[in-house]
């Protein structure tokens, strides 16, 4: 009796599994074929695949439904290709509808020059009469470094300092070779490479910037720490650094 009911259980758990994994495969199939319509502006296959209800939510937090979004979809202009890759791709299939999340690895070509781009997209499908359709989708540019200005080490002495955000909060600003280091009590240390002129990054970390203000004079008097359009704002207090 027992060795049934395991034998049954374990058929159930594989072709749960089995159906799992099928669902995966067919909605990446679907979404690389998505994506591989959209840089031709192949409205058909959109048209298929989108439910008359789809709600999609763009990288620049645009929310548009499908009348709207089959509208925009039209051929890239003479002087522009380019492809996008699905990856990373995972499926949650819970039936009646499914959760699927990945990254999209966009290479494009404008007027010669070589663009790449990654997104996160996460679409909801639901299983209808006539197949799969997604009827949500939402797409964010995933962040990245900038490149630095490694000709642009002349200088770094000039933000060397003290800085406080109030009389509870300070860091030190120093020189460290051909870069900044931002120490802050509790705190590992944050190296800063010049992005141009005044504004600083901090690699791995490409959603801030720290910008550095200048007096009249030409000496920096502060620094905003910007962190999604908003600053915090450091004053200098000192030029004298303590030993390391």
């Amino acid at each position: 009796m027992w060795k049934v009911l395991s034998a049954a259980i374990l058929l159930t758990v594989a072709v749960r599994l089995a159906a799992g994994a099928s669902t995966s495969d067919e909605l990446q199939r679907a979404t690389q074929q998505l994506m591989d319509a959209a840089a031709p502006g192949e409205r058909a296959v959109w048209e298929h695949w989108t439910d008359p209800t789809l709600t999609y939510v763009s990288e620049d937090n645009e929310v548009k439904d499908r009348g709207h979004l089959l509208a925009e979809l039209t051929p890239l202009p003479p002087g522009y290709s380019g492809w996008i890759t699905v990856a990373e791709f995972r499926c949650r299939d819970f039936g009646a509808f499914a959760v699927t999340t990945y990254v999209l690895d966009e290479h494009e070509s404008v007027e010669g020059q070589a663009l790449r781009t990654r997104y996160r997209g996460s679409d909801t499908w639901r299983r209808t009469g006539t197949g799969w359709r997604v009827v949500a989708m939402q797409v964010y540019a995933i962040p990245q470094d900038p490149p630095a200005d490694s000709a642009a080490h002349a200088a770094l002495a000039d933000y060397q300092g003290v800085y406080s955000l109030s009389e509870h909060t300070r860091q030190v600003v120093r020189v460290a070779g051909d870069h900044l280091l931002a120490e802050r009590a509790g705190r590992a240390p944050q190296p800063l490479l010049r992005e141009s002129g005044d504004v600083f990054f901090t690699p791995g970390r490409p959603r801030t910037r720290r910008i550095f203000r200048r007096g009249g004079d030409g000496a920096v008097l502060g620094f905003a720490d910007r962190r999604e359009g908003s600053d915090l704002s450091w004053e200098k207090v000192s030029a004298e650094v303590p030993a390391p």
